[in-house]
């Protein structure tokens, strides 16, 4: 492999890059997590002395949450955390809903294509959702079930469908952190939704599989709004 001609290297380290990506991830998990919090300020000289990293790369990671959807830019007033509206709500949940069914058609296309060591992190995953919707904390429910739906999305192989499904997820726990979510009956959901989708999977049963899907993205955009 040739790594350089006569005007130099070819590829070269992203540093600057890296710091930025760095400094939004932590950013955004921050908002995630609820420590910073709807139209609180983003103040750059903090944020780089609580990254310890130069004051470009925040800014950069600001201009990329804004463009996530996570922070809101205005001039003369700078960055602050965005509230979620009941728009951006439906626009993830459409698209996450989209991305699933393509999904769907995707690995029940044909017989065979589900391969056993996905369908068998489906199942353990399936059985968790019926074990956690016992426990009093709603914690593990949530996470399982993303992680369910995340598996179906990793079981296509289509990488741009599971990069833009999995980017979305961010979106799904801050969701869930903002608005207080409670899941009133976990043991139904997982019965219906998880189970039922499974069992569509294994059977190669595409209608259902959809019917399924449409049905929990369905109510989950209901509880959020509601």
């Amino acid at each position: 492999m040739r790594h350089a001609n006569e005007t130099g290297a070819i590829l070269a380290p992203m540093t600057q890059m890296e710091s930025t990506q760095f400094a939004a991830e932590q950013i955004r998990n921050a908002i995630i997590a609820g420590h910073f919090k709807p139209g609180d300020r983003l103040v750059e000289q903090q944020l780089t002395d609580m990254l310890n990293v130069s004051r470009h790369p925040v800014r950069e990671a600001l201009r990329l949450l804004a463009r996530e959807g996570f922070v809101e830019i205005k001039r003369n007033k700078g960055a602050s955390v965005r509230a979620v509206d009941a728009d951006s709500v439906i626009e993830v949940y459409n698209i996450r809903m989209a991305l699933g069914k393509i999904a769907l058609d995707h690995l029940l296309a044909e017989p065979g294509r589900l391969a056993s060591v996905d369908l068998k992190r489906l199942e353990k995953l399936a059985e968790n959702a019926v074990k956690f919707a016992n426990l009093d904390s709603q914690v593990e429910t949530v996470r399982n079930d993303l992680e369910f739906q995340q598996a179906i999305i990793d079981a296509t192989g289509l990488q741009r469908t599971i990069r833009y499904f999995s980017e979305l997820t961010a979106d799904v726990r801050r969701f869930n952190h903002q608005l207080g979510v409670v899941y009133t009956d976990r043991k139904g959901d997982a019965e219906k939704y998880v189970v039922k989708l499974l069992e569509s999977l294994r059977d190669g049963d595409l209608r259902t599989a959809h019917e399924i899907w449409q049905a929990k993205f369905s109510k989950a955009l209901e509880r959020y709004l509601r």
